[in-house]
C-alpha cells in the first residue's frame, strides 16, 4: 500500500490508541504515539481500570488477528490458553444458568495490561511508528480559524522543566480515554458547547488476583450478573496467565464491595449463587485489593459539533463509554480503530483530509453507537436509583432481552444466533425476526395462562400446544432482510428528512407491491420472440424455475423479478433477488447442474460470501441470441435505514487471501476510490468467462436534487477523461445526464463501471436512471444520435410492459463516448402460473386491454424499487 507522504499522532497508548496506531500505520509515513504514563509490564497510572477482569468479544479477537496476524499463535506460545465462550464460562443470567455446549466462540482470557504489552511490542516492530511515554498533550495545534488541526503541543514529564514541543500532523487521533480533555480544547478552538448524554449508575469494582488452585473443575470462568432491583450484586472471575485467577466483584449504588480482605469474601458469599465464593474461600491470593468506581457513563457528541476541525478524530471512551458490566469496551475501541481504517481508505492524498472527510467518520460512528447506547442504558434503568424516564419502549426493550435469555434455553439455534450478536459478529436485526418474536409471545401467552388459569398451568412444560408451538425456524438472514427493507420503506415514509442519500437509495422504496403484474408472463413471451430469443427459451424456463422458490415468496407462489430489455442490441435479462446467503448457496448448485465449474465460479461466489448473509443478493442471467448465457452474482454493501456500512474495503479483507490480491481486487478497489467521495458503492456484481476470467460491475449511487451530478472537473468526469473519452463526447454525455436527469423521478444517478481483470482499464461505465419516463428516453434518442431502431425498441418495451414507465434506463459510455446501446429495466411481483407463457404457444393470444384495439394503456403505478 502506498503510504501518504505526512504523519499522524494518536493521543494515548491505551487497546483503542495502540489499534488506531496500527491502522494509521498502513497510511501515513509516520506515526506517533504520544503516551502520559511510564509504559511498564503493569497498569498504566492513568488506567486504573486494567486492574479489573476484562474481556475482548470474539469481534474483537478477529480483528486482533486481521490487524496483528500471528499474535494469536505468540500469546498461546506464552501461555494464554483459548477459552470457548459457553463451554468453558458457567453464567448466571437472569434467573437461570445459560447452556454450557461447546460454541465455537474462542477467546485469549488475559490481563488488559498483558495485551497492552503485546500490542506495544508488535509496534515498536513498526519502522514508521515511534511510541512516546511520559509525554502529555496540552492542546492541540490548528489554523487561525480552528477548521483544521496542525498537530499537538506536548510536555515531557520526565524532566523537572517539562519541555514544550509543538509536534505536527496530518491527522490526530484522541483515544485518551474517559479522562479526555478534548472538549476544553475544542472550546479553546472556538468550538462548543460540547453537548453529552450522561447516565448516574453509581457502579464500584473491587478486584483481586488469586493463586489458580490445581483442583480440578468443569469450567474456566464464572459470571454472576446483578439481578436488579433485588440483587445489585455481581461479579466473575475467569484464568489468566501465570496460573492465576483474577477475580471481580461489583455493585451499585448501597452495594459497593469492601476492600478489606475478609470483606472481600464475604461480599462473594453474598452473591445470589455461591459458586465464586466457594472457589476463592480457601484460595491464596497473590495481590492486594483494587478499587474502580464508575459514577456514570458518558457519550460526548463530538459528532453534533459544527465545523468539526478537519483531521481531528476521536474513539474508545473518549468518545462513548459504557457500563463495563457488559464487557464492550474494549471491542468497541477496536471496531472504531476499524471505522478509521475504512475512512483512511478513501483518502487518496492529503489534501483529502477535509472537515467532510472527517465528519463521515463521526457521522457513522455515532450511527453504530446509538443502538448500543440505547440498549446499555435500558438495562442500566433496571436499578431503581438509576435516573431516566421508563419510557413504553424502554420497557419493551427490558422485557423483549429478559426474556430473549429465557428463550436460549430452549433453542439452541437462537441461543447461537444470539452468541454472534453478543460478540458483534452479526448486526441488531438478529433482535427483530419474526420468529423468534412469535416465539417470545409464545412464551408471554403461557405465562398468562400461569397467572389466570390457577395452579393447574402452574407448569409451563404442561401447557397445551398451539398453533405456534412446532413452527419451525424462519431462515435467519432473509428474514432480516425483509425487515431491513421494511425498515427502508417506514423510514422513508415517517422521517424523509432524516434519510439521505446512502439510505434512500430510490423514492420507489415508499410504494408496496401486493398483487402480481399479469403482463409480466407475456412480457417475457413477446421480448424472446422480439429479441430473437425463442430459441432460449426452454433454458430461461429452467432458469426461473430453479431461482423463482428461492426469494422466499414460494409460498404464496410470487416471487420479485426485474427484467433488463435492450435497445438495438438483442438480449434479455432475468434478475432475482434474495439474501445474499441464499444467493451464494443456490448460485454454486445451480452452475454445478449446467456442468459450469471452473476457477471464475469459485471466486464469484467466495466474494459475495464476504458481505453479510442478510445484505441483499441478487443472481442475474443475460440471454443473447447465438451465444453463450452469461451468469452473473451480486451482493450489497448498504440495505438498511439511517445505519453505516462496512464497504468495499472491510469486505475484501474478509477474502481469502488468494481472492484478495491481483489485478482484479486492486482495480476493483481503485474504482471505488476514484468515485468515493461524489459517489456510495451499492453493489458489487462479478460474472465470469468460461476460462474462468473475472469480471466485475461495480454500482455506486449518488442523490443530487440541486444540479445535474456530471459537471465538469467531478470525480466522474476525471474519471471518462482517464478511460480516454474526449472533450466533446464528455459534453454530450453532460447533456444527455442533463436531460436524463431533469426528468427522472428522485433525481438519482446510479454508475455501473464494467472492469475485466485482463484490462488495466474500465471497460464502460453506464450511467444508470432512476423512475424515467419511456417519453424522456425518445427525447434523448432524436437528440444525442441514437439510432431510429433504438425508438422502435423503446415503444415495442413500452406495449409488451403496458407502462410508459421503466424503473430504470441505462445509458453505456466507453473509451469511444456514447455507445448506442439503451437499456430499459422494469420490475414487478412475478406469478409462477406465468412461466407457462415463457415458451411459445402455451396460450391464447393476449387480449388487449384499450377499447378499439388501440396500445396498450400505459399503467401509473410506479414500480418499488429493492436497490
Amino acid at each position: 500500500m502506498n503510504k501518504l507522504p505526512g504523519s499522524a499522532i494518536v493521543i494515548g497508548a491505551s487497546i483503542g490508541g495502540l489499534s488506531a496506531a496500527r491502522v494509521l500505520a498502513d497510511h501515513f509515513e509516520r506515526v506517533t504515539v504520544i503516551e502520559r504514563d511510564v509504559l511498564d509490564d503493569g497498569p498504566r497510572q492513568g488506567a486504573p481500570q486494567a486492574n479489573h477482569i476484562h474481556v475482548l468479544l470474539r469481534r474483537g479477537v478477529d480483528l486482533l488477528d486481521q490487524y496483528f496476524p500471528g499474535l494469536l499463535e505468540e500469546m498461546k506460545a506464552e501461555g494464554v490458553e483459548p477459552f470457548d465462550f459457553t463451554r468453558d464460562l458457567r453464567w448466571l443470567q437472569f434467573g437461570d444458568w445459560m447452556p454450557r455446549d461447546p460454541s465455537g466462540i474462542v477467546l485469549y482470557p488475559q490481563t488488559r495490561f498483558s495485551l497492552e504489552r503485546h500490542l506495544r511490542r508488535r509496534l515498536r516492530a513498526y519502522a514508521n511508528v515511534e511510541i512516546l511515554e511520559s509525554t502529555a498533550v496540552r492542546a492541540l495545534l490548528a489554523t487561525p480559524d480552528g477548521r483544521r488541526i496542525l498537530g499537538v503541543q506536548t510536555h515531557s514529564r520526565q524532566e523537572a522543566s517539562g519541555a514544550v514541543t509543538n509536534r505536527l500532523a496530518n491527522v490526530v487521533v484522541d483515544a485518551s480515554g474517559r479522562g479526555t480533555q478534548l472538549g476544553k480544547w475544542l472550546a479553546d478552538l472556538g468550538h462548543g458547547p460540547l453537548e453529552e448524554s450522561r447516565l448516574p449508575i453509581n457502579l464500584c469494582y473491587v478486584s483481586r488476583l488469586f493463586e489458580r488452585p490445581s483442583t480440578p473443575r468443569d469450567w474456566r470462568g464464572l459470571w454472576v450478573t446483578p439481578l436488579p432491583p433485588e440483587a445489585p450484586r455481581g461479579g466473575a472471575m475467569q484464568e489468566i496467565e501465570d496460573n492465576r485467577w483474577i477475580v471481580s466483584l461489583f455493585g451499585y449504588e448501597g452495594h459497593h464491595p469492601p476492600r478489606d480482605e475478609g470483606g472481600f469474601v464475604e461480599f462473594a458469599r453474598s452473591l445470589r449463587e455461591p459458586d465464586i465464593y466457594e472457589a476463592i474461600k480457601d484460595a491464596r491470593p497473590v495481590s492486594d485489593v483494587q478499587v474502580y468506581r464508575v459514577p456514570d457513563v458518558r457519550w460526548r457528541h463530538f459528532e453534533r459539533l459544527p465545523e468539526f476541525p478537519a483531521g481531528l478524530l476521536v474513539l474508545g471512551d473518549a468518545w462513548c463509554y459504557f457500563d463495563p458490566v457488559f464487557g464492550q469496551g474494549m471491542s468497541v475501541a477496536m471496531l472504531e480503530a476499524n471505522l478509521l481504517n475504512e475512512s483512511l481508505h478513501q483518502l487518496d492524498s492529503l489534501d483529502a483530509v477535509t472537515q467532510s472527510w472527517t465528519a463521515s467518520y463521526l457521522r457513522t460512528g455515532a450511527q453504530w453507537l446509538r443502538g448500543l447506547w440505547f440498549f446499555v442504558t435500558a438495562e442500566a434503568m433496571r436499578h431503581p436509583h438509576v435516573p431516566g424516564e421508563r419510557t413504553r419502549l424502554v420497557k419493551l426493550a427490558q422485557w423483549y432481552v429478559e426474556e430473549l435469555y429465557a428463550l436460549n434455553h430452549e433453542h439452541p439455534e437462537i441461543y447461537r444466533e444470539f452468541l454472534k450478536l453478543m460478540h458483534v459478529q452479526a448486526g441488531p436485526e438478529f433482535l427483530l425476526r419474526p420468529d423468534i418474536a412469535l416465539r417470545l409471545a409464545k412464551r408471554a401467552w403461557r405465562k398468562k395462562q400461569v397467572t389466570g388459569f390457577g395452579a393447574q398451568a402452574l407448569n409451563p412444560e404442561a401447557a397445551p400446544e398451539t398453533p405456534f408451538s412446532k413452527l419451525p425456524l424462519w431462515p435467519g438472514s432473509r428474514v432480516a432482510l425483509g425487515l431491513r427493507y421494511a425498515g427502508r420503506v417506514l423510514a422513508n415514509l415517517v422521517a424523509p428528512g432524516q434519510v439521505g442519500p446512502r439510505d434512500r437509495i430510490c423514492h420507489f422504496d415508499t410504494e408496496a407491491m401486493l398483487e402480481p403484474d399479469k403482463s409480466l408472463g407475456w412480457f417475457v413471451r413477446d421480448a424472446l420472440r422480439s429479441q430473437n430469443l425463442l430459441g432460449e427459451s426452454q433454458e430461461v424456463r429452467r432458469f426461473l424455475e430453479y431461482w423463482l422458490p428461492l426469494q422466499g415468496l414460494s409460498v404464496s407462489k410470487k416471487a420479485l423479478i426485474e427484467f433488463s430489455f435492450n435497445a438495438d442490441e438483442p438480449g434479455l435479462g432475468f434478475m432475482l433477488y434474495s439474501d445474499t446467503e441464499t444467493v451464494t448457496r443456490s448460485f454454486r448448485e445451480y452452475t454445478r447442474q449446467l456442468g459450469i465449474a471452473n476457477e471464475g465460479v469459485e471466486r464469484s461466489v467466495a466474494i459475495c460470501e464476504t458481505f453479510r448473509p442478510s445484505d441483499l443478493g441478487m443472481v442475474r442471467a443475460e440471454f443473447k441470441p447465438g451465444s453463450p448465457t452469461r451468469y452473473s452474482i451480486a451482493a450489497s454493501w448498504h440495505f438498511e435505514p439511517m445505519r453505516g456500512h462496512s464497504g468495499f474495503e472491510d469486505a475484501m479483507r474478509r477474502l481469502p487471501e488468494r481472492f484478495r490480491v491481483g489485478p482484479f481486487a486492486d482495480r476493483v478497489k481503485s474504482h471505488a476510490q476514484a468515485l468515493g467521495t461524489e459517489y456510495f458503492p451499492l453493489f458489487l456484481g462479478v460474472s465470469f468467462q468460461e476460462d474462468g476470467t473475472l469480471e466485475s460491475k461495480m454500482y455506486l449511487v449518488r442523490f443530487d436534487d440541486k444540479q445535474p451530478p456530471f459537471q465538469p472537473g467531478s470525480e466522474l468526469w476525471r474519471f471518462l477523461e482517464g478511460m480516454g473519452v474526449s472533450a466533446p463526447e464528455l459534453e454530450r454525455i453532460r447533456q444527455l445526464n442533463a436531460l436524463l436527469w431533469e426528468r427522472s423521478a428522485d433525481k438519482m444517478t446510479q454508475i455501473a463501471i464494467e472492469a475485466s481483470e485482463s484490462q488495466p482499464q474500465a471497460r464502460r461505465v453506464n450511467l444508470i436512471y432512476s423512475g424515467t419516463q419511456t417519453s424522456a428516453v425518445l427525447e434523448a434518442i432524436s437528440r444525442f444520435g441514437y439510432p431510429s431502431s433504438a425508438a422502435h425498441s423503446v415503444r415495442a418495451f413500452e406495449q409488451m410492459m403496458q407502462t410508459d414507465h421503466a424503473k430504470f434506463v441505462a445509458v453505456r459510455v466507453g473509451p469511444e463516448g456514447l455507445s448506442p446501446r439503451l437499456k430499459l429495466y422494469k420490475h414487478a411481483l412475478f406469478d409462477f402460473a406465468d412461466l407457462s407463457v415463457v415458451e411459445d404457444g402455451g396460450l391464447k393470444p393476449r387480449v388487449s386491454q384499450t377499447m378499439g384495439g388501440g396500445p396498450a394503456a400505459a399503467n401509473d403505478t410506479p414500480d418499488v424499487c429493492l436497490y
